[in-house]
């Protein structure tokens, strides 16, 4: 066993005890101080994590507005196309009219006072038409009056249609130029 005498005097024992007593306070301020870093280092970190959790959502709310702003475009280019193509087909429609009144008012104006038409047919841009005419010279003034017309070709009138002189009952075919019916 060992035995201890302290021979400090008492001014140095307390300057000793001031000493342990400002290490204590030095450590325990260091743990206080770590401690603090630690808990602000943990708010900060949560503060850090919600405000990336906000943007993820308010970045998912854009997006969703975002996609639903783009099934409206896309409903909205469907609706377009299909109004687009019906349109087409309406023009394609309206150009392959054909305009008969045109081509009516030039073969009233070719058939002479005497003849009469009682039957008038088409198909495509052919017409056949059937009449009465007083004398054959009335007829072949008919056949002339068409062959005159611009719009007429091809026409034909058969011979068998000649042979009455009075009273003639007669058909005559002919073709009709395409422009003449296809434009207003």
């Amino acid at each position: 066993m060992q035995i201890g005498i302290n021979l400090l005097p008492l001014s140095k024992k307390k300057e000793i005890q001031l000493a342990e007593q400002f290490r204590v306070v030095l450590v325990w301020e260091a743990v206080i101080f770590s401690v603090a870093v630690i808990f602000f280092g943990f708010v900060f970190g949560v503060d850090y994590l919600l405000s990336c959790n906000l943007k993820l959502a308010s970045d998912n709310k854009i997006d969703k507005s975002s996609g639903a702003q783009y099934e409206t475009i896309k409903y909205y280019e469907h609706k377009f196309s299909e109004i687009n193509s019906k349109i087409s087909k309406v023009s394609s429609i309206a150009s392959d009219q054909i305009y008969w009144l045109s081509l009516f008012s030039k073969l009233e104006s070719a058939i002479p006072d005497k003849v009469d038409i009682s039957g008038i047919t088409t198909n495509n841009f052919s017409l056949y038409f059937t009449g009465k005419a007083e004398t054959r010279d009335d007829l072949l003034s008919l056949k002339d009056n068409l062959e005159k017309e611009s719009c007429f070709e091809n026409i034909n009138l058969p011979l068998s249609n000649l042979v009455s002189k009075e009273n003639v009952i007669f058909q005559i075919d002919l073709e009709i130029k395409e422009e003449c019916v296809k434009n207003k």
